[in-house]
């Protein structure tokens, strides 16, 4: 081969080899531009789902814990509400055992509540046990009130209904009903109680 073919060939061969180089030259710095845009793309994807995962699982966290203060609070009002009964029934026992002076000044004050509330002339109504002394309390009035004894009888552990004569009013002065009104100012003093609260 002469020298001038093989310069010829060598120039040829540097310039393809010079061209071949700089393609791939370019080719790497276009893949690795690539790569660095999947990376970034890529990390702001894991990013994403990450962050949203966390306020996923925030929330999930706030409603298990808004799940736990609500069932302990319904589990404290129910025992509160146990407590209370307790004490009502405690205290419906206690009462339906008081006899004597005292049966006989509790219901003549229930009567008198009665007489202020309806007026001087009502009918007196009353359990079958406590007839007599709801008489004699009756009696005792005198012209102070014109009361009459109902012929019936109520189902109660004491006290008395009072009824306006034209029956438009009624005022229920029975143990059970004072302590029904009496509940909602119980519960508050056992709930304090049972509170440690004084």
């Amino acid at each position: 081969m002469s020298k001038a073919a093989s310069d010829t060939l060598e120039k040829v061969s540097g310039e393809f080899e010079t061209e071949v180089l700089a393609d791939l030259e370019a080719g790497r710095h276009e893949t690795l531009a690539r790569i660095e845009a999947v990376r970034k793309e890529t990390t702001e994807v894991v990013g994403k789902i990450l962050e949203t995962s966390e306020k996923q699982a925030e929330s999930v966290k706030r409603q298990i814990i808004g799940a736990a203060e609500l069932d302990a609070r319904n589990s404290q009002l129910r025992s509160l509400e146990k407590a209370v009964n307790e004490v009502f029934d405690l205290a419906a026992k206690q009462i339906s055992t008081v006899s004597g002076t005292s049966q006989e000044k509790a219901l003549a004050s229930l009567i008198q509540e009665g007489v202020d509330v309806i007026g001087p002339r009502a009918k007196v109504s009353c359990a079958l046990k406590d007839r007599k002394t709801v008489s004699s309390a009756i009696r005792k009035l005198g012209n102070k009130a014109k009361l009459s004894l109902d012929d019936g009888e109520i189902n109660t552990m004491g006290g008395v209904i009072l009824t306006a004569p034209d029956g438009s009013v009624r005022f229920d002065n029975t143990f059970e009903a004072r302590l029904e009104r009496m509940r909602p100012i119980l519960r508050k003093s056992v709930a304090a109680i049972l509170m440690g609260a004084e």
